[in-house]
């Protein structure tokens, strides 16, 4: 066990695909990595499951720091982890046009670099991307392309702040696994395979391992 990360504050951010509606388990990914570090890590971190169903980037923006500053403390090491996009990309509800999206591509991206800009400055930031909706209606498959959008954008801006960012669309939008999830789901949130799968994909992410200090020993 490394000692020195005995403590970890792991805050999470984002929507509902955080939150974990649909999870037969509850808690999303967000619990199940807490429960991996504490079962084959031996680390007892707090997790902290910071998603608000249907939030877009312009509530995350409004919230998140104020959030976080509650969660953390000089004596525990923090990580920041955001995840978000599909309420952005979703249809304008209050405007009834499928071709009309809930946040703009330039208000999202405005948004997101407010947010990955400011918390990297705070503590060591995780960005996972945006996953795909079900690859079936013609509703469905517009909000995918507007995702694909929004993960390039969301790609390059992290880059631009040197923070990793785990890149799942085109994983997601073709994945069996994730697909039949969704299925079994609503075609937006998945049954608590698709929350496994997301959280094994993110647990062996270089960028959440050298975040957390996980090593091959420790795991």
């Amino acid at each position: 066990m490394n000692t020195g990360a005995i403590g970890h504050r792991i805050c999470c951010f984002g929507d509902s695909l955080v939150n974990g509606v649909r999870d037969g388990e509850k808690g999303g990914w967000p619990m199940r990595l807490g429960r991996r570090l504490l079962d084959e890590a031996g680390r007892e971190v707090t997790i902290y499951n910071l998603g608000i169903r249907a939030e877009t980037s312009d509530g995350l923006k409004a919230r998140w720091q104020f959030e976080a500053s509650l969660r953390m403390v000089e004596e525990f090491p923090s990580v920041l982890i955001f995840s978000f996009g599909v309420n952005d990309a979703n249809h304008a509800e209050d405007r009834g046009e499928e071709t009309t999206m809930r946040v703009s591509p330039a208000k999202s991206a405005t948004n997101a670099a407010e947010i990955i800009g400011a918390a990297c400055k705070l503590a060591p930031t995780l960005w996972v991307g945006p996953q795909a909706v079900i690859d079936g209606s013609k509703s469905s498959q517009e909000i995918n392309q507007r995702l694909e959008g929004l993960n390039q954008i969301y790609l390059e801006t992290a880059r631009g702040f040197d923070v990793p960012y785990l890149d799942l669309f085109a994983l997601t939008l073709k994945d069996d696994i994730w697909q039949r999830a969704l299925r079994r789901g609503d075609g937006y949130h998945p049954d608590k395979v698709g929350y496994d799968r997301l959280a094994e994909l993110i647990w062996e992410w270089d960028g959440w391992k050298s975040a957390v200090g996980l090593t091959d020993e420790t795991r």
